[in-house]
């Protein structure tokens, strides 16, 4: 029972980071399209 319970909290943190890494690079992106930052990718 605990096995399972460490590797669902595992995956939940996996993806966790990965949705907010992912986030973080779209609003970068979004913010170079919008032309806030004066350079090209």
């Amino acid at each position: 029972m605990m096995e399972i319970d460490k590797k669902v909290k595992k995956k939940n943190l996996l993806t966790g980071i990965g949705l907010v890494v992912f986030i973080i690079l779209l609003f970068i992106f979004t913010l170079y399209n919008v032309g806030v930052f004066e350079r090209v990718i």
